[in-house]
């Protein structure tokens, strides 16, 4: 192939076959959200062995839950702008590395206050690592798979999260809980160092910020061999923001839709977490039994994971704004369905899968629709301060839930309780649609610096 003098790099990637270079960009991705799954719910796996160990009550581990979720806001929040000032490479390959590192001193913790800070250290690379490996991954993939791609990375956090129960009870039974803590360090820092060795950085942030030149030729060339040399122009279709990336989201044309970003994964969050949070409560307060508590959060899991491949192959296919909100509105249907009929088990199990299956990936709808709207030079701090302001959702979300269970508020009432956070969110899906109608319509205009012609 006679190399081109001038390559378009958005039109390049999206029209490349998905073949082993964005598998492996996937699976490495994909593999870092299934340490952050483990890693995130670990403190929830040891919990039982902590307080026995420790001869504590059990509401003494709050502030560490809460330290832990606080530091998953904050690491997204910083994270971003790291990500589209340095690169996704070096945000990632160092997040992971770091909460590998906090985990793995955790393990020696020797009181509450200690193991609280390093929970927040933990999360702050925990929260930087997740929404940069999504853009990675949607930066790489062909404009038909993009939001398929990145629903199924955030998949690893569901599959981390599950097989880390399974690999918890081995653990525990043979070493205690000091070894959780210790293998969520060491295998996260290993992985880093694979990643060193084999992540590329984004081909789009490289033409962007036109740096790297020699490492975009060499991307390029191990994609299509022969396609690009040492003359080559590089061009995508967005310019490099003029400004810091957080003042461009939060700017015109962006205005609007960053807020109505922030509101629907903020109120999606919020949702999901007061589910995750007191489910199996609410379900043994109805007159369940434990076990059968357990199988029903574990079936709102089950049907989560399927949901974010269905709902990215749907955003690959339509509009992705219609696509969550007829997620969201089906969310709220199955929640008043729980809320007004008396089921077994077995009734109880289903519905919670469909909920599962459409609230969770609603959830991951939303940062497949921040990858796919954001320009190259803003897309990790826009995807990652959408994350990092809904985080603050799934603090609400268990606190609020606490309240409502300290009211004694009944079964049904809890879950019509959930139809506000879920109607919000929809408002905030239509809002997300009319701007990008406006978008569209004024495509042919002049854009301003910094302003994407195309959703790259």
């Amino acid at each position: 192939m006679t190399p081109s003098q001038r390559l378009d790099v958005q039109d390049f990637l999206d029209t490349r076959p998905f073949a082993g270079f964005q598998w492996r960009i996937l699976l490495l991705c994909l593999f870092v959200l299934i340490l952050d799954g483990f890693d995130i719910v670990a403190m929830g796996f040891i919990a039982p062995a902590l307080v026995a160990d420790w001869k504590m009550p059990r509401e003494a581990l709050g502030p560490v839950l809460s330290m832990g979720l606080f530091g998953l806001a904050i690491g997204a929040l910083m994270g971003g702008p790291l990500s589209d000032r340095f690169g996704r490479r070096r945000v990632i390959i160092g997040a992971v590395f770091f909460f590998g590192l906090m985990s793995l001193i955790s393990a020696w913790s020797t009181s509450i206050e200690m193991l609280s800070l390093l929970r927040f250290l933990t999360g702050l690379g925990l929260g930087a690592s997740q929404p940069n490996a999504a853009t990675l991954a949607s930066e790489y993939a062909p404009r038909k798979y993009r939001s398929l791609m990145v629903t199924v990375v955030y998949c690893g956090f569901t599959l981390g999260a599950a097989g880390g129960g399974f690999l918890a009870n081995w653990l525990i039974t043979g070493w205690g809980w000091h070894s959780i803590l210790f293998v969520g360090g060491v295998v996260p820092m290993a992985f880093a160092l694979l990643l060193a060795a084999t992540l590329p950085e984004s081909a789009k942030y490289l033409a962007v910020k036109a740096q790297g030149r020699d490492a975009l030729v060499r991307i390029v060339n191990r994609m299509a061999a022969g396609t690009a040399d040492a003359r080559t122009e590089f061009v995508l279709p967005e310019r490099s923001a003029g400004k810091g990336a957080v003042k461009l989201i939060l700017s015109k044309p962006h205005t609007a839709t960053t807020l109505a970003l922030w509101v629907g994964l903020f109120m999606n969050l919020l949702t999901v977490y007061f589910l995750n949070s007191w489910l199996p409560i609410m379900v043994k307060d109805d007159g369940f039994s434990l076990a059968d508590a357990a199988m029903v959060g574990a079936m709102m899991q089950l049907g989560g994971t399927f949901g974010n491949i269905v709902i990215g192959w749907l955003m690959d296919r339509w509009a992705a704004h219609r696509v969550q909100i007829g997620a969201l509105l089906c969310a709220a249907g199955f929640t008043i369905a729980l809320g007004q009929f008396s089921l077994g088990v077995n009734g109880l199990m289903t519905l919670c899968f469909l909920l599962g299956f459409c609230i969770n990936s609603a959830n991951t709808g939303w940062t497949a629709m921040a990858a796919g709207y954001y320009p190259t030079s803003m897309r990790a701090t826009g995807t990652s301060w959408m994350t990092g302001i809904g985080r603050f959702g799934a603090i609400s979300g268990a606190s609020i839930g606490a309240v409502l269970l300290g009211l004694h508020w009944g079964f049904g009432q809890l879950f019509l309780a959930l139809t506000v956070p879920i109607g919000i969110a929809v408002l905030a899906a239509v809002v997300k649609g009319m701007q990008e109608r406006t978008r569209a319509g004024t495509a042919d205009r002049p854009a301003p610096v910094g302003v994407s012609r195309s959703r790259a």
